[in-house]
């Protein structure tokens, strides 16, 4: 008795209902078995009630079939099925279903179903009910499970192992249709009801059985701890504890007209309270009590068939005919037959107790939200006072109070309130209600909240904090954006928002969810640089509103004018520079620095010209781009561009006209076009340079020509603008000198005759084409023989032309003169001397040697002797000649 006062561990369980059916009433005459046995309540375990009484409303679970219920019949490794033979048949030849369960689906047969139950389906078969009520505030699903039974022994009827059966169905009580369970042909069974959360965890309950219509002799032991046992007097008249079977059994007939009781007669109700996941029953049809084998034990004793089975005839039909399964039926008889099922109902009240589920929610994702704090408050004085917190139950997702207790008769008033946000979320939540009825109701409430957004300003300026509009800017999530529940909000580089500043320099985005973002520059204010860093920011919980500052550099563009080779800057060069909108066309000068700066330039594609530039230099006037994109004028934030000007070069060459070599010496001057003078200089052995002189015409004058060269005549020349060197070569032509000399025998002079005397003329052209001719003679006077005759006694004298343009081919010839002919002539290496004939006396020397003297080859040193011999001694003649000036042309 000890075991029915201890605490269930463990869930919530439906309190049973027991119900028995005996026929006839002579196979269950009163066992003696029962002679002496206490009552309930005086063998201590049980208490009598009544409609007055009132227990703890926490015991107030039990199942309930419901609208929403779904009903299963399975086998848990699939070996045995549930045939449903046996319902067909009763049904279809007695209507037998129909007619003892009001609530039986006999068409679809979606909540009543049969199995033969054979010895391998021990602990397999079972029928499960999805959603009978809640518990703990949460859904139940119960399973019976088909434990262990004795069947009937058929030794020599084979074929009959049908002749078991058990039925699974449901009936109405007050309180809600339940299940009840119909045995055909056995003595005991023994079930387990257990109980599962909707995952399948099994699932603490805390409830209570009404075990009623508990008809005479038949009995029922519970496997398991029990908080408390109630019975109403009557109940406790008919009922009596057996210690030995550690069962209550039914020791009195009933007051119904079958000496038996109904579900609806409070004399055949037992009601046991109990906390546990599962509740193992073994029920015990009548006159059995002296068989059990011990506490939940079997019989010692089998039932055989058909021996221990009555025939009456077709007025039992409905309780089952002969063979289950079969088709045909060929004898009625009765079966022993027992059904159990239990009630909702109980005798006594009791108090209002309140399970308070919470499901709090993301309003927009519907996801159970962590985090959040719920205070209940009870009403108390006319006022509200702290009860309790609700919890957070992390394996259902949802905050529970369990078990609110009236404590009070002040309206039994409650109030639950969101005292604490989840985290990232906003938003005020109460709720009122009372415990308005017996027992334990469950109140399940939603609550929501908005999540928190937040806002990101950013602040744009430039230099000297000048506040800058029109820069855009980009916000995209740093990575997955999600709620606490791990459902994502944003995806990683999602772009949420774009946003562009204002006149003050000031964007704000949207309101956005509470994450990481990255805020970034994708658009500069005209002429300044995109600042392409990727500004982290975080709105959380405790910062709903970030600024972002950003600093923009001005750009600028500066072009840099300088002399080509050298680098020097230069001033005052004029540029055309506009961009392709014309919202800038400007002309502007370099400065001292040589440049032209532009800070603030608009983004597009720029050009510039130089239209104008220093004198000596060569316009550039060839239109050239650049292009400024985020800012960046050719990707650069400052952008030089150095533009090189090419300047005019001359070359000045003072060559020699004969060879082309460079001829030092020379004295020039350079003169404008005005004739002033530019620059002079003497020559050298290279040309020489003036640069950057300023185009136009100009003229080289050569004040003094090198020795032995003639003066060159002034060359007027146009300078051009371009950057090529343009020469200008002056060509002085070379003097060359000859030297002619005359060679006669002493002895031939007659002095008498006069003084000896020979004419020569040079004539040709020189190297520039130009002819020339020039004459001189040499005189022979007596003093000068006399001191300059050799040894041999021939007497030599020169003449010499110092300034003979030099040609290659001067012809050299003697004139022909009294007494003397030509006999030899003989000269230097450039002198080329030709016989055309034998001398002779009057024979022209021109006619006797032809003399050509190349002076280009040979300037200087060249040197040509005529020999004479004289053929004439004649008195009357003599031989000095009328001396004449010769030009030199």
């Amino acid at each position: 008795m000890k075991r029915w006062k201890k605490a269930l561990s463990g869930l919530l369980m439906a309190a049973l209902m027991v119900t028995g059916i005996s026929f006839p009433e002579n196979v269950f005459a009163v066992s003696t078995g029962m002679d002496g046995l206490p009552s309930v309540v005086n063998s201590g375990i049980g208490k009598i009630v009544n409609k007055d009484s009132v227990i703890d409303g926490s015991y107030n679970f039990t199942p309930v079939i419901g609208s929403e219920t779904k009903i299963t019949f399975g086998c848990s490794d699939r070996s045995g099925s549930w045939d449903n033979y046996f319902c067909q048949n009763a049904e279809r030849y007695a209507k037998a279903c129909s007619s003892w369960w009001k609530l039986a689906d006999t068409s679809r047969w979606s909540n009543i179903r049969s199995f033969v139950p054979y010895e391998n389906l021990k602990g397999k078969m079972y029928a499960e009910y999805t959603n009978v009520g809640n518990a703990n505030g949460l859904p139940v699903t119960m399973r019976i499970w088909f434990l262990d039974w004795q069947n009937t022994d058929i030794s020599g009827y084979p074929g009959y192992e049908d002749v078991d059966n058990v039925v699974v169905s449901v009936d109405n009580t007050k309180g809600g249709a339940t299940p009840v369970i119909d045995i055909k042909g056995l003595k005991w069974i023994k079930v387990r009801f257990s109980y599962y959360d909707e995952n399948g965890n099994p699932l603490k309950v805390k409830g209570h059985f009404t075990l009623s219509d508990l008809d005479y002799s038949q009995g029922f032991y519970i496997d398991g701890k029990v908080d408390g046992i109630y019975v109403t007097k009557e109940a406790d008249d008919r009922l009596i504890y057996d210690a030995r079977t550690d069962a209550i059994w039914s020791a009195k007939k009933g007051s119904n007209a079958d000496d038996g009781t109904s579900p609806d007669n409070p004399e055949g109700w037992v009601t046991y309270t109990y906390e546990g996941d599962s509740q193992t029953m073994v029920f015990y049809n009548g006159g059995t009590i002296q068989n059990v084998d011990g506490p939940g034990k079997g019989l010692t004793t089998v039932q055989s068939y058909p021996k221990d089975f009555t025939f009456t005839g077709k007025d039992a039909i409905f309780n089952g005919w002969k063979g289950s399964s079969r088709t045909e039926a060929t004898d009625w008889h009765v079966w022993n037959t027992s059904e159990f099922g239990y009630t909702s109902e109980m005798v006594m009240g009791q108090t209002r107790n309140v399970d308070l589920v919470i499901k709090k929610k993301d309003e927009t994702t519907g996801e159970a939200l962590k985090g959040a704090e719920f205070t209940v408050y009870k009403m108390q004085g006319g006022q509200w006072v702290t009860y309790t917190k609700a919890t957070w139950n992390d394996q259902y997702k949802e905050y529970m109070a369990l078990n609110l207790k009236e404590t009070d008769t002040e309206n039994r008033s409650f109030k639950v309130v969101e005292t604490k946000n989840p985290a990232g979320y906003t938003g005020t939540w109460e709720h009122e209600f009372t415990a308005e009825k017996e027992g334990v109701v469950t109140l399940t409430l939603d609550a929501t909240n908005a999540r928190k957004t937040g806002q990101i300003t950013i602040t744009k300026t430039g230099e000297n904090n000048k506040k800058l509009s029109g820069a855009v800017f980009e916000i995209k999530a740093a990575k997955d954006i999600k709620t606490a529940g791990g459902t994502t909000l944003v995806a990683a580089n999602t772009v949420v928002d774009t946003v562009t500043t204002d006149g003050n320099g000031s964007a704000a985005s949207k309101q956005l969810e509470l994450g990481q973002y990255i805020v970034k520059e994708i658009t500069a204010p005209d002429g300044y640089v995109l600042d392409t860093t990727e500004h982290a920011v975080t709105l959380d919980d405790s910062h709903t509103s970030v600024n972002v500052a950003v600093q923009n550099q001005k750009n600028a563009l500066v072009l840099q004018k300088v002399s080509k080779n050298d680098g020097t800057v230069m001033e005052g060069v004029t540029f055309h520079i506009w961009n392709d909108d014309k919202s800038y066309d400007k002309t502007q000068k370099t400065d001292s620095n040589g440049r032209i700066t532009i800070d603030g330039v608009k983004d597009g594609t720029w050009h510039y010209q130089e239209t104008a530039t220093k004198d000596g230099y060569v316009l550039d006037n060839a239109v050239k781009d650049f292009t400024v994109s985020d800012g960046k004028v050719n990707g650069q934030s400052n952008l030089t561009i150095t533009v090189e000007n090419d300047y005019t070069k001359l070359d000045l060459a003072k060559v020699d006209s004969g060879t082309g070599e460079n001829i030092s010496g020379a004295k020039l001057s350079l003169l404008d076009s005005n004739g002033r003078l530019v620059e002079s200089w003497t020559s050298g052995s290279t040309p020489h340079r003036i640069e950057k002189l300023k185009p136009g015409q100009y003229t080289l004058r050569e004040d003094q020509a090198p020795d032995h060269y003639k003066l060159a005549d002034p060359i007027t020349f146009t300078l051009e603008s371009k950057a090529d060197t343009q020469t200008i070569t002056m060509k002085d032509m070379r003097y060359a000198d000859l030297t002619i000399v005359k060679k006669i025998k002493a002895s031939d002079i007659t002095w008498a005759h006069g003084n000896p005397t020979f004419i020569f003329t040079v004539k040709g052209k020189d190297i520039n084409g130009k002819d020339r001719t020039f004459q001189n003679y040499v005189e022979f006077t007596e003093n000068y023989v006399n001191s300059h005759t050799d040894g041999q006694g021939y007497v030599e004298l020169s003449v010499t032309w110092n300034k003979i343009p030099v040609g290659e081919d001067y012809t050299v010839t003697e004139q022909d003169v009294l007494r003397y002919h030509l006999v030899n002539v003989t000269g230097t290496e450039n002198v080329k001397i030709s016989k055309l004939q034998e001398p002779a006396k009057g024979v022209a020397p021109d006619k006797i040697f032809s003399v050509h003297a190349n002076l280009k080859a040979k300037p200087t040193g060249t040197s040509i002797t005529f020999e004479n011999q004289k053929d004439d001694w004649g008195t009357t003649t003599h031989d000095t000649s009328v001396k004449n000036i010769i030009p030199l042309k």
